[in-house]
């Protein structure tokens, strides 16, 4: 019998949809990597790569990428590359757990990230991603605040003026509740791309107690958000403690937490949908609390229902029966009444009960679609989880946007935690601790174009991304255009306009990329563009601009460190022209007032040179502690922005030292191990070492302790850092030296079964190693065809991307292998088997194929092997995929306890 590895395997690598977990007329793809766990979020890149950034509690950020219409898999698990690795504090609720595109991300590549740092603060940090790597890291907002616990909040993103907002909970013990103004706590903040606050957030006082941050209020645990498409309006996922709720907040608006669920007065917010955490509502109705009139019926409750616009009510136990029955709440009149469509004729009665449905206890990610791929009446739908009950729900919005219908959709989405539309149309769902992301997507669709996004905001000055692709495969190729139907000429498409789909491309994604011109005025352009091809329905994309023409404070830096008695300064300018002169002032807001600003307290800044810097100059007096000062200085121009600078200031006092770094204590046989001791003092500390081992040393002045280990085994060391100043400082601690393991390869491109051709092909992959790589060897049908020697670890035949000439190959079945080495010359390899060409790929064993002759250009082709996929293009057996069918549904069974 085949062994529960081999199954697990080929259920992996097939991908079958899973069963009844989703509506009749959808299906769902199961992708699964034990490297998922345990996932925090999803996001596609908004590029057009068809990249899937996937977060994880630990901090780390891996991609996945989509290739003709799929997600990639290497065998049996979701192939995924390490966009980046932060260190991150994970109890409870903590780690890492936002991400976010900037609105001009298809030009400037910034990644934006929500983290819990320590138990005391939380950060948002933004990437420049650079060939799928993270770089240029850069914490953008600090200081957040956590207690270590649960509802640190975690949502991220763009709004429609292209402001940076997020969203953080009371932190598990009523931080930020109610009125308070002072925590980010319980909040919705919102900032400028630089990480400052942005100058009209309702609350910003300047120098005065509010946090200038704060932009809405009242939230227990604002888990995710997400911008309506079309609207930019801001819908908030709430989990509760009564009642999970979602709330649609304006600026100011206040939700009313922690004396408040689901039952807000005048003043505060409403949800605009809600349910009860982890059960249902009963209400009994009045006994003249059922009225029929005119296709309309009035229930009247004895107490407030609390029920939302588009809820989901079970009538039942009415006296005249035909009241009874499942209806969607039209109108809520007041606090006892509610109506609902209901055909019959007119009539009254009473009595009986109204239930609301059970939909779970912990709402989490959310989403719009606003894609092609699902039928019409999707469109502009509401998608979102709950982790407590494993249900998707969809909520339909009626024509003045209001919430229509409210139902469960789909079910056995364990732990569900995010969601997101991808390029292809489809809705695909990650769970915490699923190890796996699940597609959804219709059976059945029938010809049509897919095109990723129906509205696209554009930076004014910069570019926008989405994709179009076709859902079935044409017999023949199918021109597409794309063109601007009406709107402002300011949005024009600079790449895309004409696209064609053949045969054997229908299901890859194409760009179209727009532009926005920059333009005086500050008002929002907008423009519809078409999509269309001959004898498919064309498709509207409605573009708008973030158009934000206000003069910022650019200054040299926005953090200084001075020694006591000294002076430092930083230099201020304008980003653009004011449209007058304006006074800008610097002064003290906070801290010692040992620091002072000795010149250009106040600035002056006209048309003519706004773009001059101008000097700052702060000076730090002496005193007669040794305790560091600090301070903060605060920019505002009259009127418009304003900035802080932190100043540190060392004191020049003699003190003893301390040790500050974290030692590293893991070590490979024959690497080098390098850890910097850094200690503060003053004097600067000298260092000194002792260890229970031959070998190691330390730089006296620079504390750079170096080693290159001989043996396997745990090593004692102690550092003591001295400057003549008692006492001494000491950190002892252990380093485990194990031996140097293998490396791994990772072949990223081409994928098993791809068709490849042309002479800019991929060929890439990585190296993973415990110490480092060197370089990488590419062969072709046995033969090496090109070497990338570099360190990084990352590797690409020819030594970049799109290097791989495919044109003299012969059409057909070919081999590829990468092999890896690391430092010690340890080898490992990865290969696949690839279509070149329009060339047959039937099964080796099959009549026609390798006979190990030589090649056209020179290698040798590999003998027949024992292989029924072969390139994934001839017929499989009809008999193994029944036998796997049906192995399938025993499987789904089981796991539904059926």
């Amino acid at each position: 019998m085949r062994s529960p590895r081999t199954t697990l395997v080929l259920l992996g690598l097939l991908a079958f949809p899973a069963l009844a977990a989703v509506p009749a007329g959808f299906q769902e793809t199961v992708y699964t990597s034990s490297a998922l766990i345990p996932a925090t979020g999803l996001a596609w890149a908004p590029d057009g790569s068809g990249r899937l950034f996937i977060t994880q509690k630990n901090g780390k950020v891996l991609v996945a990428t989509m290739r003709d219409g799929a997600l990639v898999t290497q065998g049996a698990t979701l192939a995924t590359a390490e966009f980046a690795s932060e260190t991150v504090y994970t109890n409870s609720e903590c780690g890492l757990i936002g991400i976010a595109f900037d609105p001009n991300y298809a030009v400037n590549r910034y990644v934006y990230l929500f983290l819990t740092a320590t138990n005391a603060k939380q950060q948002i940090v933004r990437y420049t991603d650079s060939n799928g790597v993270g770089t240029a890291r850069t914490v953008l907002v600090d200081n957040l605040p956590t207690a270590g616990q649960n509802h640190d909040g975690g949502a991220i993103g763009f709004g429609p003026d292209g402001k940076l907002y997020w969203a953080i909970g009371d932190l598990g013990n009523g931080t930020g509740v109610d009125a308070d103004l002072i925590s980010m706590a319980a909040k919705v903040s919102r900032a400028e791309l630089d990480g400052t606050p942005a100058n009209d957030n309702p609350f910003n006082d300047g120098v005065g107690p509010n946090n200038e941050y704060i932009w809405a209020r009242g939230f227990r645990n604002p888990f995710t958000f997400t911008f309506q498409p079309g609207t930019g309006k801001l819908w908030v996922n709430t989990v509760g403690t009564g009642y999970e709720q979602i709330f649609v907040p304006n600026r100011r608006d206040h939700a009313g937490y922690n004396d408040f669920e689901n039952n807000q007065p005048a003043g505060y917010i409403t949800p605009v949908i809600k349910y009860r955490t982890n059960g249902t509502d009963t209400r009994t109705l009045t006994a003249t609390g059922a009225v029929r009139s005119g296709g309309t019926v009035t229930f009247t409750t004895t107490g407030d229902h609390g029920f939302r616009k588009g809820e989901k009510i079970t009538v039942a136990g009415v006296t005249d029966a035909s009241f009874n029955g499942v209806y969607y709440v039209a109108n809520v009149p007041d606090a006892r009444a509610w109506t609902a469509a209901q055909t019959g004729p007119d009539a009254a009665s009473g009595g009986g009960t109204a239930v609301t449905q059970d939909l779970g206890g912990s709402i989490t990610g959310g989403i719009f679609y606003d894609s092609t791929l699902f039928p019409n009446d999707y469109r502009g739908n509401f998608f979102f989880g709950d982790y407590n009950s494993g249900r998707l729900v969809r909520a339909t919005l009626a024509a003045d946007n209001s919430v229509a219908t409210v139902d469960a959709w789909g079910s056995g989405f364990n732990q569900a935690v995010d969601m997101d539309v991808g390029p292809d149309g489809a809705l695909y769902v990650v769970g915490v601790t699923s190890n796996s992301i699940k597609r959804i997507l219709p059976a059945a669709t029938g010809q049509k174009l897919i095109v990723s996004a129906l509205n696209v905001t554009v930076v004014e000055g910069g570019n926008s991304v989405f994709t179009v692709r076709l859902a079935e495969a044409p017999t023949e190729d199918i021109p597409v255009s794309v063109a601007r139907a009406s709107g402002d000429t300011d949005l024009t498409v600079v790449g895309g306009a004409q696209l064609t789909f053949t045969p054997a491309n229908w299901n890859q994604l194409q760009r179209v990329v727009l532009a926005a011109a920059e333009d005086p005025d500050a008002e929002p352009d907008r423009a519809a563009f078409t999509v269309s091809a001959p004898g498919l329905s064309p498709e509207t994309v409605q573009a708008v601009t973030i158009d934000d023409n206000t003069a910022r404070l650019v200054l040299s830096s926005t953090a200084l460190t001075m020694t006591e008695g000294e002076t430092a300064s930083l230099t201020v300018a304008f980003s653009k022209s004011p449209q007058r002169s304006v006074t800008v002032t610097v002064a003290r807001t906070a801290g010692d007032t040992d620091v002072t600003v000795s010149s250009g307290a106040s600035l002056t800044f006209t048309p003519a040179n706004w773009n001059t810097p101008q000097s700052v100059t702060v000076t730090a007096a002496e005193d007669a502690d040794n305790t560091r000062d600090t301070a903060t200085l605060t920019l505002a121009a009259a009127g418009g922005d304003a900035r802080t600078v932190s100043v540190t200031v060392k004191d020049n006092d003699p003190s003893a030292p301390r040790i500050t770094s974290t030692p590293l204590i893991t070590a490979v046989v024959g690497a080098l191990y390098r850890y910097e001791v850094v200690a503060e003092g003053l004097p600067a500390p000298t260092f000194s070492l002792t260890s229970s081992a031959q070998g190691p040393s330390i730089d006296a002045n620079s504390g750079v302790l170096l080693w290159t280990p001989a043996g396997v085994g745990t090593v004692d060391m102690q550092v003591i850092a001295s400057n003549g100043v008692s006492p001494d400082a000491s950190q002892s601690f252990q380093v485990a030296v194990k031996a140097d393991e293998p490396p791994s390869a990772v072949l990223t491109r081409p994928t098993e079964g791809e068709r490849v051709s042309g002479s800019t092909a991929e060929f890439f992959g990585d190296c993973v190693d415990d110490v480092g790589c060197t370089r990488a060897e590419f062969y072709v049908d046995g033969v090496l065809a090109s070497t990338d020697a570099q360190p990084s670890g990352h590797y690409h035949y020819g030594g970049e991307h799109n290097r791989w000439d495919t044109t003299s190959l012969r059409p057909g079945a070919h081999q590829v292998r990468m092999v890896v080495y690391d430092t010690a010359g340890q080898r490992a390899e990865a290969e696949v088997k690839v279509c070149v060409g329009d060339g047959e790929c039937v099964p080796p064993e099959q009549p026609g194929q390798g006979d190990g002759g030589t090649e056209p250009d020179g290698g040798t082709e590999p003998p027949p092997e024992d292989d029924s996929s072969g390139c994934g293009c001839g017929a499989g057996s009809g008999g193994a995929l029944a036998w796997l069918g049906m192995l399938l549904v025993l499987r789904g069974r089981r796991a539904r306890g059926g």
